[in-house]
């Protein structure tokens, strides 16, 4: 299984992953960066009341290669009230 770091970064900051996690292909990746942006995205709205959608979570290889890289705002979908 290859190391991958999961950084949260804005267009002006980040937070760098300093353990990242073993998974054993891209599709693990994938899974492992939207489940991050979920829990990430509920915290905030649990403290905050606020969704903040401009960040993003890079996976990235120990060689600092994006392998997946997935919005805030990609992470859910939006069921409108239509009354």
């Amino acid at each position: 299984m290859a190391r991958y770091y999961l950084h949260l970064r804005d267009h002006i900051e980040e937070t760098l992953d300093p353990e990242g996690v073993e998974l054993p292909d891209l599709n693990a990746v994938k899974q492992a960066v939207l489940e991050n942006v979920r829990d990430v995205l509920a915290g905030e709205l649990r403290s905050t009341g606020v969704l903040d959608l401009r960040y993003r979570v890079d996976a990235e290889t120990g060689d600092g290669e994006v392998v997946h890289s997935l919005t805030f705002k990609d992470a859910f979908s939006v069921i409108p009230d239509t009354a």
